[in-house]
């Protein structure tokens, strides 16, 4: 009998185990069928992983200046090398051999083992099914692991940043031997860091900007009180670069590689990232250059940044128009003695120097102050100490244009570069007139209005409206465009003077539109002064200024001349007739300080002839007829000659738009009982002159006193007839400075007092005001025997300080002056130029023996600011040449119970100067180049210093009895 098979739980168990082993068959079958899928999955995280460390490992040698490994650096590159060998060997070499493909590397293309596995995937019975099955799991497990790696693979992990330094040191010269550059960065470093945020410091090349930049950079190694810096960051601004976007690109490298954060952005992230960066720091940034092109914001700095600090070394002169700044620092050239004080430095032989003195001063004096110019010269002179090698450059040095070997040294070649560079920027009629600046004499001052007033004759400047107004406005934009590029340099208010290194460079640079050189310039006494007949054939432009010219050639042929500069030379007393026969282009013709009696006939030639200087001519008595013919002259100046009367020939000059003359009322009414109805102008003479502009009348030998009203009532004609019309008054005791004048129209003219100084002529409390409570009169007397006595106690008078008037009375012997001065000075002033004085009586308090304003009210007359000679502004101590005694308080001589010495006048010098004080020279007032001509100061040079002459010898000397 069989035994019945047990039923019911052990049925359903068996059951229950065959459903669960169905199951598992089933999970396995899942994981066969996503293997492809997941192998794939996982060889493009190993290649991430891989790319992943290739990234930080170049950020790492990018930043190794701020950044260096850590532990965590080599612990991570130990697993990523077991993950690339477990991957190769336990995944990739398995899934090959279980798929039947042969191992031959990791390269194998997935869709090429996803087809591989078809024939398999459905064999649930084949021990491969389950390795495979177990293979996907360890795929999956592996690549959490590969996941967790890659995201654990960061800069900031595996590197630690290093510190930086707050300065990285730049090379830079010693100043402790330039004493003026140091007070400079001194300034800097203890008072402009800590109150500015934006500072530029400015001026020409080679001057020292950079050096004085570096030596910061180096000094705040040690901050100043008051500030603390996270960074000082150095920039050389990138000149290579033309664009402005390469320029930016650039300079946001070198700040982001001194942060140390280079490598971490690219374009436009750039500039967030550094603004970032220094959004908390305190920082100075130093550029070396900049460019108007470009914008701080756009590197990144910015405003916000609280305590942030730049200071720009300004190459480009237009930044400062563009560039909001709270500081702008102009370095100056080196005075003399600094400049020596650097030569010396570099020979660095005492001995050399002391024994070679005089021929270092005069190569310092030509190199212009220019630090990086005497560094390299005087490297130069270091290797070579030979005293004719130091000759032979002094001559160099000297000529007005220099060769190219002096100009291949390092600090030449780099001024030659700025003034190329400069020189690009300009206009082609901008280029005209710098070249046509570089013709006055080197360390010449060149009054601004008679350098626009030859650009205007010359048709340099644009005038769409061809009035002088207008020239002086254009010429006035022309040359705050050549100061801002360094090319002019202002030396006073109203005078321009070129570099001496830049106006070699000029002189050797054509004319645009001119390939030969066209310009000659022979000035100074120790150039050979003649041209040849070739050059003048061939010259455009000549100067002869202050060459001590004796005669001209009788008729140079020179057709194509436009300007003629032979001012300052006192010996050349007569030109030919026929000189100016060949001369019909001639535009500017400039005569003025000459020893000339009378201009040539020949002058009628000049139908070219815009501007005319004879001032100062002092033997020039007329004008000649035939000046009648010049009939689109424009300027003509004939202050300081002999001609004290408007010359009849006037009224024919139909072009005429700026006329400066002297008046002398004696000259021009020699009988006072004849009164006629006008003054200067004759009746109709506004109507010939009505393209008159600017009028400036020299009143001379007190002829201002009770004229101004009729000189007012004769020019409102002008006025009527051109509404530009400007007049201007002066007086010849005061040097003229063009400048300074107060160019006012209408009615609206004032006569200063002459005591007052010039540079307090307008200030309420003195100029325009009546006279102080505390003026007084002082009665004198004095022997007066003659007009030359009267006229000479009137100077002598006129130029104490504090003297506003002075009276004669012949008859009485009685001179009554009128100020705040003491009398004993009076007297001791007189005595010392020959002339005996005692008091007359008592001083009278008050002020009304001579008030100016009353007898001029309504009316201007502007007193040049800066016209006063130099014994009257400085008090009197300047000692004058040619003038016994010391011309002012003299310590030496008063310090003996204030004893009086009797002084006589030293003779006139020979025939020049002889009509005005020697320090009237109206043509270039500010300063007084050249007070006496070269033969006069010769003359007076050859008197002993304590000359007393005799009233034999002055001719216009009297006798004090």
């Amino acid at each position: 009998m069989s035994v019945p098979k047990p039923v019911g739980p052990s049925v359903s168990a068996a059951h229950g185990t065959s459903a669960d082993v169905f199951l598992h068959k089933n999970h396995r079958r899942r994981h066969v069928i996503d293997l492809p899928h997941n192998f794939k999955t996982l060889k493009d995280q190993v290649d991430s992983l891989r790319a992943r460390w290739k990234v930080v490992s170049d950020d790492i040698n990018h930043q190794s200046a701020t950044r260096q490994r850590n532990d965590n650096h080599g612990a991570c590159h130990s697993e990523i090398e077991w993950i690339l060998k477990y991957y190769q060997e336990n995944i990739v070499n398995r899934y090959k051999k279980l798929v039947g493909i042969e191992s031959g590397g990791n390269q194998t293309p997935v869709h090429e083992l996803s087809a591989a596995s078809k024939g398999w995937k459905n064999k649930f019975r084949n021990p491969t099914f389950y390795k495979l099955a177990k293979l996907d799991k360890d795929v999956l497990k592996f690549a959490t692991e590969v996941t967790n790696l890659e995201n654990k693979i960061t800069l900031e992990h595996v590197t630690s940043r290093i510190n930086p330094e707050i300065v990285v040191r730049q090379s830079a010269k010693e100043l402790t031997h330039v004493p003026s550059h140091q007070t400079v960065l001194d300034s800097l470093f203890i008072d402009g860091l800590v109150r500015c945020k934006r500072i530029i410091i400015h001026g020409e090349p080679q001057v020292g900007k950079t050096n004085i930049l570096r030596n910061l950079n180096n000094r705040l190694v040690q901050c100043p009180p008051g500030l603390e810096l996270d960074y000082v960051i150095w920039v050389t601004f990138p000149t290579h670069l033309p664009e402005p976007e390469d320029i930016i690109t650039d300079i946001q490298d070198k700040i982001l590689q001194r942060l140390g954060l280079n490598g971490q952005s690219s374009g436009s992230g750039k500039k967030v990232v550094i603004f970032r960066a220094l959004h908390e720091k305190s920082y100075l940034l130093l550029f070396d250059g900049f460019s108007s092109s470009i914008e701080l914001e756009d590197i990144g700095i910015s405003e916000e940044h609280v305590h942030g600090k730049v200071i720009i070394e300004a190459k480009d002169p237009y930044l400062l128009r563009n560039f909001p700044v709270d500081k702008a620092i102009k370095l100056e050239r080196l005075p003399p003695q600094d400049s020596r004080k650097l030569f010396d430095k570099i020979i660095d032989d005492e001995t050399l120097c002391e024994q070679n003195t005089v021929l270092a001063d005069l190569i310092v004096k030509e190199l212009g102050g220019l630090p990086g110019v005497i560094t390299s010269v005087a490297g130069q002179l270091k290797i070579n100490k030979r005293v004719q090698f130091w000759e032979g450059m002094i001559r160099r040095l000297k000529a007005d244009i220099w060769d190219n070997n002096l100009l291949e040294l390092a600090g030449l070649a780099a001024v030659k570069l700025a003034f190329d560079t400069a020189y690009s920027k300009l206009k082609e009629n901008d280029r005209k007139c710098i070249l046509y600046a570089a013709l006055f004499p080197k360390d010449f001052t060149i009054p601004i209005d008679i350098l626009v007033e030859c650009w205007k004759a010359e048709e340099f400047l644009w005038c769409p409206i061809p009035t002088l107004s207008h020239a002086r406005r254009e010429g006035a934009c022309v040359l705050k465009q050549l100061i801002e590029l360094n090319l002019l340099e202002k030396c006073f208010e109203h005078h321009v003077k070129m570099p001496i290194i830049y106006r070699r460079l000029a002189l050797e640079t054509p004319f645009p539109g001119e390939k030969n050189a066209t310009s000659f310039v022979r000035s100074g006494p120790e150039i050979d002064r003649h041209l040849k007949d070739k050059e003048w054939e061939m010259a455009r432009r000549v100067c002869l200024i202050q060459s001590q010219l004796e005669e001209l050639p009788a008729s140079p042929k020179c057709e194509g001349m436009s300007t003629l500069f032979l001012q300052l030379n006192p010996n050349l007393t007569s030109i030919e007739e026929p000189f100016f026969r060949r001369m019909q282009n001639l535009r500017v013709l400039d005569l003025h300080s000459k020893g000339i009696k009378l201009l040539p006939p020949s002058i009628s030639y000049l139908m070219s002839l815009r501007s005319l200087y004879l001032n100062n001519c002092c033997d020039l008595t007329v004008l000649p007829p035939e000046i009648v013919k010049l009939k689109k002259l424009e300027v003509l100046d004939i202050r300081g000659t002999s001609i004290h009367c408007l010359p009849e020939e006037i009224s024919s000059l139909f072009g005429l738009r700026c006329l400066r003359f002297s008046f002398v009322l004696e000259a021009c009414n020699p009988n006072p009982e004849l009164e006629r109805t006008w003054l200067i102008f004759s009746p109709g003479m506004s109507d010939q002159l009505d393209k008159l502009e600017e009028l400036t009348i020299v009143l001379v030998n007190g002829s201002n006193d009770g004229i101004v009203d009729r000189i007012k009532a004769e020019v409102l004609e002008f006025e009527n007839k051109n509404n530009q019309f400007k007049l201007i008054l002066h007086r010849p005791s005061q040097s003229v400075d063009q400048g300074n004048l107060v160019q006012l129209k209408g009615k609206a003219v004032y006569l200063p007092n002459p005591s007052v100084p010039a540079s307090h002529a307008h200030e309420p409390t003195t100029g325009n005001q009546s006279p102080r409570s505390d003026i007084k009169s002082c009665v004198l007397r004095m022997n007066i025997h003659c007009d030359g006595c009267k006229q000479k106690i009137k100077k002598t008078l006129l130029k104490i300080d504090g003297v506003y008037a002075v009276k004669m009375d012949v008859d009485q012997q009685k001179v009554t002056v009128t100020g705040n001065v003491d009398p004993a000075t009076l007297i001791r002033k007189l005595a010392r130029a020959g002339k005996r004085a005692e008091l007359w009586g008592a001083q009278k308090g008050g002020g009304g023996a001579f008030n100016l304003n009353n007898q001029v009210k309504n009316m201007q007359i502007d007193n040049f600011k800066g016209g006063e000679d130099n014994t009257r502004r400085e008090g009197g101590n300047k000692k004058k040449p040619g003038r016994g005694g010391s011309g002012g308080d003299n310590k030496k001589n008063e310090s003996k119970d204030d004893a009086v010495r009797d002084y006589p006048a030293l003779p006139p010098p020979p025939g020049i100067l002889e009509h005005y004080p020697p320090d009237y020279h109206p043509h270039y007032p500010a300063p007084m180049q050249y007070p006496y001509p070269p033969p006069v100061q010769a003359y007076y040079a050859a008197l002993p210093a304590d000359y007393a002459g005799s009233a034999e010898e002055d001719p216009n000397a009297c006798v004090i009895c």
